[in-house]
């Protein structure tokens, strides 16, 4: 049985902050990466490799969602993010992942509790989606850079519903339900142009954003929508932010085949059939609250830059991304992984405060950073370490780009090592 209910009270996801922790990388330095280096085999030598306790080898292979209707449901939300529209693509700018506190908001939403435990809801408004038969859903949130002339925030909530009738039903109850936040200016109603569908509030926010708040039922779907923007001469508003992401919404969510509610059980933990399989795992199975295969445009909500990030993945014919305790990408071949490899550590070597450092021994290719300001200690959730991680390395093997990360450089360096011989049969 697929099992991420143990993960932790607030869910987080990979990426970087955007505030609150000093020295989050959002902010970027012209620091130097260095490249992976390109090589059939990138000169590994195994014997020489230290892989403390973890596995050496993949584990068996994944099944089926099975009878655990959470199972099914989460699944279905992995498949959801595929279809779910970026803030990004609305508004460029808006393309930073908010504060840690905040990444609960981005990720599988697979039951109601999932919608108030990660506060993508208060109780009222996910009982009122509950009450219609809520299936499962995908959300997805970002904010504009502090360096940003007007702020600005998206969320973009994806619902998915039994039938037409119930997202109907769903969208007005749940409206109906919602409250603003505390010490904000009581709401008004706002009909959005050739939008009729839509039900949509708008309110001014204790710091003065202005926000809107709206909820559209389309076929069997209801889209949730939060734009806040800050007074601005000639900045973006939040009806146009609003509109935009509704109506790009309705044309990529008819793209998508739901599965029907009782093959739900039927659908793989592994779509690949191996890749999740090869995808390490920690002694103690600890894992970061993200734990799947994800095509390369939902994987986009979790990058640190989604737009660059999408256009490595086509250049390097990305298909697959995997994630347990490490995060493998799956490119067309081993030029493809080298390409990904190269921009994963262009990325990381422009954080401010990081560094690199020493690589792993018995994998030349492989590159190691240490982060100085802003990481996280090992008593923090794992979730919020691969955030703000105080080591990480990135090799590639064969056709496949890897990452870890880790509190300690001794540890992020035998998880490199482990994961090669896992994707390398070795």
């Amino acid at each position: 049985m697929w099992d991420r209910t143990t993960r932790p009270t607030v869910a987080l996801i990979a990426g970087v902050c955007a505030v609150l922790i000093a020295g989050c990388a959002t902010t970027t330095t012209a620091g130097t990466a260095i490249p992976a280096k390109q090589a059939p085999d990138g000169g590994a030598i195994v014997a020489l490799m230290d892989t403390g306790d973890y596995a050496t080898a993949a584990s068996r292979p994944f099944g089926t969602a099975g009878d655990d209707p959470y199972s099914g449901a989460l699944l279905e939300a992995d498949r959801i993010a595929d279809y779910t529209v970026g803030p990004w693509e609305i508004d460029a700018e808006i393309n930073t992942l908010p504060a840690p506190v905040n990444l609960s908001l981005v990720g599988p939403v697979a039951s109601t509790d999932d919608m108030t435990r990660n506060r993508i809801f208060d109780p009222p408004v996910a009982a009122a989606a509950g009450a219609n038969g809520f299936v499962s859903g995908f959300a997805t949130v970002r904010t504009t850079p502090s360096t940003a002339k007007q702020q600005r925030s998206l969320q973009n909530v994806v619902l998915r519903f039994p039938d037409p009738a119930a997202a109907t039903a769903a969208a007005t109850q749940m409206a109906a339900a919602f409250t603003p936040w505390p010490g904000s200016s009581p709401p008004q109603p706002v009909t959005l142009t050739e939008l009729p569908e839509t039900v949509a509030i708008t309110f001014t926010m204790p710091d003065q954003g202005q926000r809107m708040v709206s909820f559209t039922p389309h076929g069997a779907y209801v889209f949730y929508t939060v734009v806040q923007v800050s007074d601005y001469l000639l900045g973006a508003d939040t009806e146009n932010l609003s509109r935009g992401t509704i109506d790009l919404q309705k044309t990529r969510i008819d793209q998508f085949t739901a599965t029907d509610l009782p093959a739900l059980k039927d659908l793989p933990l592994d779509p690949t059939g191996q890749l999740l399989a090869k995808t390490l795992v920690a002694p103690d199975n600890r894992a970061p609250f993200l734990l799947g295969i994800w095509k390369p445009r939902g994987w986009l909500h979790f990058a640190v830059d989604p737009i660059k990030t999408i256009s490595l993945f086509s250049t390097a014919g990305v298909d697959q991304v995997s994630q347990r305790l490490t995060t493998v990408y799956q490119a067309a071949n081993p030029d493809g992984a080298v390409r990904v490899a190269d921009g994963l550590t262009e990325q990381i070597g422009s954080f401010a405060n990081v560094h690199g450092i020493e690589g792993v021994r018995g994998l030349p290719a492989a590159k190691c950073y240490q982060r100085t300001v802003g990481l996280l200690p090992a008593t923090a959730p794992i979730t919020w370490q691969r955030v703000q991680w105080a080591f990480s390395c990135v090799a590639t093997v064969d056709r496949y780009a890897y990452t870890a990360f880790s509190t300690t450089a001794e540890d992020a360096r035998q998880q490199m090592g482990a994961q090669y011989r896992i994707l390398a049969g070795q």
